[in-house]
């Protein structure tokens, strides 16, 4: 996909390092106080796998972008697994990023900044 002229941010893969408290996390994403993944329910994960992701997000002109995981602990609610910030001013490629601020788990998310077709 070709945006000529704008900023794009492509998510590749989140990684689970370490689940939050048991085997399994429960898990969904917002992006800047969105909800986009999944698009209802929870997804299931476990230490040591990977998912890939095709999703893509534009920038605006100073714009950035923050990630949030959460496991959900229905019917308590859920926990933070922290949260990823990336900058439009980031250089174009590939960049890696593990989630910060969260109350457990270990999570990486890989994704791919660019200008043109990423």
């Amino acid at each position: 996909m070709t945006i000529m002229g704008e900023k794009v941010m492509k998510l590749l893969k989140l990684r689970c390092n370490d689940t939050d408290d048991d085997n399994v996390d429960e898990l969904f994403m917002f992006h800047n106080g969105t909800r986009f993944w999944p698009p209802s329910g929870t997804f299931a994960m476990v230490q040591a796998t990977e998912i890939p992701f095709n999703t893509l997000f534009t920038f605006g002109p100073d714009e950035g972008k923050r990630i949030s995981l959460r496991d959900d602990e229905s019917p308590l609610g859920s926990d933070s697994l922290g949260f990823v910030d990336v900058s439009r001013f980031e250089p174009n490629g590939e960049h890696s990023k593990t989630f910060v601020g969260g109350s457990g788990g270990d999570y990486t998310l890989t994704y791919r900044l660019g200008d043109l077709d990423i």
